[in-house]
């Protein structure tokens, strides 16, 4: 069998293994790009991939009369920060329209309600926009300690009210870490929340707070993907802010729940939550370069012994006819028999 053959058999039905599993390659250039890595950088996103993705609401500062504005901001919003504010601000007796809303990437958005001009988003970007407020500058460092993400909210050019977001992190998230660790990968994250809430989620992950990276915009991240000398850089993410950085990356990963634009940014696509299918993807790549090996060497063996007995004159040409096919039924028996994934997150492969 020849090589390319060889190796694209074991590669289709590794393919076909990983989304048997839930992992959608869209190429088998990419699950042999992350098999041959032994080392390298791993960046995650937070929210979304280390995290549920799912925030709430747990603390609110200012008027009341604040919620009908916000409601009706982030009313067709799709980020996990816009979902929270409208479903906790949606039983307002007032319901507003938005005249005009503009979203900026990694920060917040801009929108006229009512006449009046409403900024929500990160302390950062609404604190160059509008006036800010030193009371609840401080209550957002408080906040933000507690892994409790602050978000402003400006009307009229000065800060009136700000929310608290928590999102609860997933529960294997840390486990999952460690086993990526042991695999040879250098575990960062790359978040645009606010850089002390990465932090305080970096130390209960155990990621060192030097490569916790927290209040980037979508540009700062692909700068960070960029920086990586060595270029072995696997990215996961599942937002609009995570497209650049996943295109840049040698092998860039999607996951469960994310933005459509970041599925078409990335080389594969994680359809179950949580960190757990990273570490089954990473084992089973490494298992698909492992068959490669495997029936290279069998192929080889086979091949040099069938030469060495013909010459020897143990075999005449019509017996080594007969058995020359086994070598590419070994190929093909082997290509499909190994399992893709991960006996267990604990055990590196």
């Amino acid at each position: 069998m020849r090589s390319r053959a060889r190796d694209a058999l074991a590669i289709t039905a590794a393919i076909g293994k990983a989304a048997r599993r839930g992992i959608l390659a869209r190429s088998g250039t990419a699950l042999e790009t992350l098999g041959r890595l032994r080392r390298g950088t791993l960046f995650f996103d937070k929210t979304g991939t280390l995290t549920h993705g799912r925030m709430e609401v747990v603390s609110f500062r200012g008027p009341d009369w604040v919620k009908p504005l916000v409601e009706a901001a982030e009313r067709d919003s799709t980020h996990p920060v816009g979902r929270a504010l409208r479903q906790a601000f949606a039983d307002t007796d007032r319901r507003l329209e938005a005249e005009s809303v503009e979203v900026v990437h990694g920060g917040g958005l801009l929108a006229v309600v009512g006449g009046r001009r409403v900024i929500v988003g990160s302390p950062k970007f609404v604190g160059e926009r509008a006036l800010r407020d030193h009371t609840m500058e401080e209550h957002s460092d408080l906040w933000s300690r507690d892994a409790i993400t602050p978000v402003w909210i400006a009307v009229d050019g000065r800060v009136v009210a700000m929310v608290g977001l928590e999102d609860r992190i997933q529960s294997e998230a840390a486990e999952c870490l460690r086993a990526l660790e042991e695999r040879g990968f250098e575990i960062a994250i790359l978040s645009g929340d606010h850089p002390e809430v990465v932090r305080a989620v970096g130390r209960r992950l155990g990621v060192a707070e030097d490569r916790c990276h927290g209040g980037l915009s979508p540009e700062q991240k692909l700068e960070h993907v960029k920086s990586r000398s060595e270029g072995d850089v696997i990215m996961v993410g599942d937002g609009v802010n995570d497209a650049a950085a996943l295109a840049a990356a040698k092998v860039g990963i999607a996951v469960h729940g994310g933005a459509e634009t970041c599925f078409a940014a990335a080389d594969i696509f994680l359809q179950k939550p949580g960190v757990a299918p990273v570490v089954e993807l990473i084992d089973g790549a490494r298992r698909t370069t492992a068959t490669i090996r495997t029936n290279i060497w069998v192929s080889l063996f086979y091949n040099a012994a069938g030469a060495s007995m013909a010459i020897a004159g143990l075999l005449n040409p019509l017996i080594a006819a007969v058995l020359m096919p086994l070598s590419s039924l070994a190929v093909v028996t082997h290509s499909f028999r190994f399992r893709f994934g991960s006996n267990s997150v604990a055990n590196p492969r």
